[in-house]
């Protein structure tokens, strides 16, 4: 992707999706201000066409007809620039928010044929004020960092000293002309690049400031070693879940069977990893309306729409399936890891009340463990699976 925006002192170090962000907000504000200026145009244009160039061109002195046919065609381009763009402004839009260019040559343009009409005011002794007024709306309004205002300013500046000195009868005023105008010229360059600076690192705080309230919200309802729910959220939003589901909700608490050794063993760091492994098996064995969480430790807690305990024992066999099958490596060898399940299904006249319904899952666990681990126990006489 190219853009006429230099990269800058003040953004030099900054990821490349926070610059492009930042400079595709600009755009839009760029494109949204000049998208204003062409409607003002399209609006205004007529009138001084009507009242002004052809009522003009109509006086008997022939000798300054040309001046005012002159007058008529650039007042009419800028009509017509100012109608192509509102007509195609959809498809400029979308061109618009990836790079500046676009917007860049469209102010070019009109600051252009703006200039063309400031030469023709000399002949009429009109001066240069006009000019000077848009050039300096355009540099406040649009959002352009160096060297993009200087490739927007500079061919209407060209064209400015042109007309002076050609149009211009006066020595002294052409000097004093081309003097003011380059002291505006340099001016608008400063003032403009000062603005896009300002609103840059406006917007690079307030990104950066959504940004950490993001991750903060996140961090607050999720466990941050594996992006698994946290205790709080899940609860939250098993409340939800069950004012939202017809069926009843299944309770799965995992807890991975003699994690304690692989700790003592392999270490923390890799006892680290392999929960992360753990809890991306089980997101992807369950349902994606499930709620996955990381109880605590090596403890996993899951909760899903089910109709009956032969189903939610069934999900729980799968999940202990895919943990077991599953080989975890290390720098000392291969470790095959191992869970116990237990499970129970959240029924009755009050299925929001959770503590009750989590001490059978518990419990359920626990009987898991004392029958050997690596097996899944319900809360209700079933058969358990090995």
């Amino acid at each position: 992707m190219t853009h006429i925006y230099k990269k800058s002192t003040f953004d030099k170090n900054l990821p490349d999706s926070t610059l492009i962000q930042i400079r595709k907000n600009i755009n839009a504000i760029n494109f949204k201000r000049l998208t204003y200026f062409f409607i003002a145009m399209l609006v205004i244009e007529p009138f001084i066409i009507a009242l002004f160039d052809i009522q003009g061109m109509l006086q008997i002195d022939s000798q300054k007809n040309w001046v005012y046919i002159s007058y008529f065609i650039i007042h009419s381009l800028l009509w017509f620039l100012s109608l192509i763009w509102i007509l195609a402004r959809r498809f400029l839009q979308n061109r618009c928010n990836e790079n500046c260019h676009l917007i860049a040559i469209g102010a070019a343009l009109v600051l252009v044929l703006l200039a063309m009409v400031n030469g023709l005011d000399q002949l009429k002794e009109i001066g240069i004020t006009v000019y000077i007024a848009y050039v300096l709306m355009f540099g406040i309004a649009l959002l352009f960092t160096f060297p993009t205002n200087l490739f927007v300013i500079l061919p209407s500046y060209i064209v400015f000293v042109f007309g002076i000195l050609l149009f211009q009868a006066n020595p002294d005023d052409k000097v004093s002309s081309i003097t003011n105008g380059s002291i505006f010229f340099l001016a608008v360059i400063v003032i403009s690049s000062y603005l896009y600076q300002t609103y840059f690192e406006n917007s690079l705080y307030t990104l950066e400031l959504k940004i950490a309230n993001e991750k903060l919200n996140y961090l607050s309802t999720h466990d941050s070693l594996t992006g698994l729910l946290n205790r709080f959220e899940f609860e939250n939003q098993l409340s939800l879940l069950n004012q939202a589901t017809s069926q009843k909700v299944a309770l799965i608490l995992l807890d991975v069977d003699y994690f304690k050794n692989v700790n003592d063993c392999y270490g923390h760091l890799i006892g680290d990893q392999i929960l992360i492994e753990i809890a991306k098996t089980i997101t992807t064995v369950v349902p994606i309306e499930f709620l996955v969480s990381r109880w605590g430790g090596e403890e996993f807690l899951i909760a899903g729409p089910m109709e009956n305990m032969i189903e939610a024992l069934s999900m729980a066999e799968l999940i202990r399936i895919n943990i077991a099958q599953k080989t975890f490596t290390s720098d000392q060898g291969k470790i095959n890891i191992t869970a116990s399940l237990g499970v129970s299904l959240m029924t009755g006249d009050n299925p929001d009340v959770f503590e009750p319904y989590f001490k059978e899952t518990d419990d359920s666990l626990y009987r898991a463990k004392e029958k050997g681990r690596n097996r899944v126990e319900s809360s209700q006489n079933l058969n358990s699976k090995e």
